[in-house]
């Protein structure tokens, strides 16, 4: 019985070991998160009399976005609406050209 036991308590400790090691490990080797690749769009919701222009990343194929940034919100009652939102829109274009330079 004391056999089996010190088995059980090896064997244990044998995975236990094993698990720690495996997760330092790959917790090591992972580097830098990097966002899935995927493409940038320019969009804008309408919501509660406020317009918000994103640039979104989304997968190829595939409607989910990935990442958002939101580059800025204009007030559907702004009597310079117009112009502030083609500024937004210009300003979304030129960070989604620099992000699509940076991912290669």
């Amino acid at each position: 019985m004391v056999l089996i036991e010190a088995a059980l308590v090896i064997g244990v400790l044998g995975l236990l070991i094993y698990w720690v090691t495996s997760v330092l490990l790959r917790s090591m080797n992972q580097g830098p998160q990097v966002s899935p690749a995927g493409t940038w769009r320019v969009a804008h919701h309408d919501a509660n009399g406020v317009t918000r222009v994103v640039l979104q990343k989304v997968r190829e194929g595939d409607t989910r976005v990935i990442d958002e940034h939101m580059i800025a919100s204009v007030r559907a009652d702004d009597p310079e609406y117009d112009a502030k939102f083609l500024a937004a829109m210009n300003a979304a274009r030129q960070r989604q050209a620099l992000f699509e330079a940076e991912d290669g």
